[in-house]
């Protein structure tokens, strides 16, 4: 049945103000646009694992009310190195860099524009 998940969905009212975000302060490399009357997004390849597709949802308005409930959480090289790249790109921090309470690496979470929560994580400090 299920195979893998293939592609996370960020839905808003304005992907293209969103997905500037994912692109230009995260550097994620756009794969596809769509701009279709029905179905307008942008899809963002990611070196390995799923997808990411930020796209316009006619029940989605505003910020997230509930940004707690979903996290997305993006493996790199080194948390800190990477928390101090985006905070110099103005990114807000809602957790700074800390080791996970079961040993099992190193956690920093952030927030888009939307308010989505968003998560790095690393063996390396």
């Amino acid at each position: 049945m299920l195979q893998c998940i293939d592609c996370v969905l960020i839905w808003t009212e304005n992907p293209d103000s969103l997905a500037k975000f994912y692109k230009d302060v995260l550097g994620l490399k756009v794969a596809q646009k769509l701009d279709h009357p029905e179905d307008t997004g942008i899809l963002f390849e990611l070196p390995s694992g799923p997808q990411l597709w930020v796209g316009k949802h006619s029940e989605v308005k505003g910020k997230n009310q509930d940004p707690a409930r979903h996290m997305i959480n993006f493996l790199v090289d080194s948390v800190d190195k990477t928390y101090k790249e985006l905070k110099e790109k103005g990114v807000k921090f809602i957790v700074d860099p800390f080791a996970g309470p079961t040993g099992n690496g190193y956690f920093a979470t952030f927030e888009d524009p939307e308010g989505n929560i968003l998560q790095l994580w690393s063996m390396k400090k």
